[in-house]
């Protein structure tokens, strides 16, 4: 365990420590901070059987983390956020049904405002989680929500935070975490958790000054110049050709799981430094479709499997990543049982000038329907 922390850590600090002609180890501790995190929570009952689960509890995290300075564009573009790695450590209410929680996951940290006082931030982090307590029919009948030990966390806070010296800070935190497995498993309800505490954070050396705005009102120029130049060509879009794949299961006693095929593509327009508008167009084929129709004793052919998508895209742009939005409508297809209306939430990482990675959350109003790892291409 302590190998692998330790090369997560060398791994997300290396482009950081490398832009500097200090000592790697300089470079390493310059900006670096400790963050730990107390919270008191409890359980969101966003089903009503929940309500029953009324135990507060406590949340740990503890926190490596590095203060942006403006050594890329994006970084100033944000206000110089900070990034880091978070280790998660609960035992959650209802100990006998739900276990304990432990997760790991990257984070960013968007300051809304900052002076060299006081700052008001979102906190935006997802990794992998693992619950120590799961649904079994003969054991944990009760556990209805967490159908895997292995589950996914998003974490969502919002933050006051407040330089007491030059090396330490406090803030005020509210936040959401939430763990599923999106749909890998069953039963996959999600347990949300609502926290609020405090934190202490410790900067362990010095801190670079931020970079120049000017240098970035100068690169602004330069860029509005090549975007011009673009659409005076009429190269003004970029488009995103793709192909995800998935697994589901749709009852708790199935042993194999049934694929799902996503063909995407993308129309997008930058809107600005930060953003692309665009449209999206999906053509999803799901296996477990084929297990309700056989229920249903429905009549079908191939084609009639597949459902096409159509639908409004939104990408905030982060460096070489960005996450993508996309809410979307399915105009024909035979199984509609989690309705016509979808949603995407996508982390998608550019791979050299024309392709790109991607994961991506599909749901239905709230429910989740699978994740997709894909891959495509970048077109302009």
């Amino acid at each position: 365990m302590k190998r692998i922390v330790l090369l997560i850590l060398i791994t997300f600090f290396a482009r950081e420590s490398y832009a500097h002609k200090s000592s790697p180890i300089d470079s390493i501790v310059k900006n670096t901070e400790l963050d730990f995190r107390f919270s008191h929570a409890f359980i969101i009952h966003h089903h009503h059987e929940m309500r029953i689960y009324r135990e507060h509890f406590s949340m740990l995290e503890f926190s490596l983390q590095k203060q942006t300075y403006g050594r890329q564009t994006w970084q100033r573009y944000y206000n110089y956020p900070t990034i880091g790695v978070s280790v998660l450590y609960s035992c959650i209410g209802n100990h006998d049904v739900f276990g304990s929680a432990y997760a790991i996951y990257p984070f960013i940290n968007f300051p809304f405002n900052k002076s060299k006082i006081n700052s008001f931030n979102f906190r935006l982090g997802i990794g992998p989680g693992y619950l120590t307590k799961k649904f079994d029919q003969t054991e944990n009948p009760n556990n209805i929500y967490i159908g895997s030990h292995i589950n996914a966390t998003i974490s969502l806070s919002f933050e006051y935070k407040r330089q007491i010296s030059n090396h330490l800070k406090i803030s005020l935190f509210a936040g959401l975490t939430h763990f599923s497995n999106g749909c890998s498993y069953q039963p996959n309800n999600g347990i949300n958790i609502f926290n609020t505490g405090l934190s202490t954070t410790y900067l362990i050396g010095n801190r670079n000054s931020y970079k120049d705005l000017t240098k970035l009102m100068t690169y602004n120029k330069e860029e509005i110049k090549q975007i011009n130049s673009r659409i005076s060509q009429k190269i003004d879009l970029e488009f995103y050709l793709g192909l995800s794949y998935g697994f589901k299961r749709v009852e708790y006693k199935q042993k194999d799981n049934f694929s799902v095929y996503n063909f995407e593509f993308y129309a997008m327009e930058r809107a600005s430094n930060l953003s692309k508008f665009g449209i999206g167009i999906d053509l999803i084929y799901d296996e477990t479709d084929v297990l309700v129709l056989d229920i249903n004793e429905n009549k079908y052919n191939f084609a009639q499997l597949l459902k096409p998508g159509i639908g409004v895209a939104y990408e905030l742009i982060i460096g070489d990543m960005s996450f993508l939005f996309n809410m979307g409508f399915h105009p024909w297809g035979l199984d509609m049982s989690y309705g016509r209306i979808y949603n995407k939430l996508a982390l998608k990482a550019n791979i050299g000038e024309y392709f790109y990675g991607k994961v991506t959350l599909n749901t239905h109003f709230g429910v989740a329907d699978f994740v997709g790892f894909g891959l495509g291409i970048r077109l302009q």
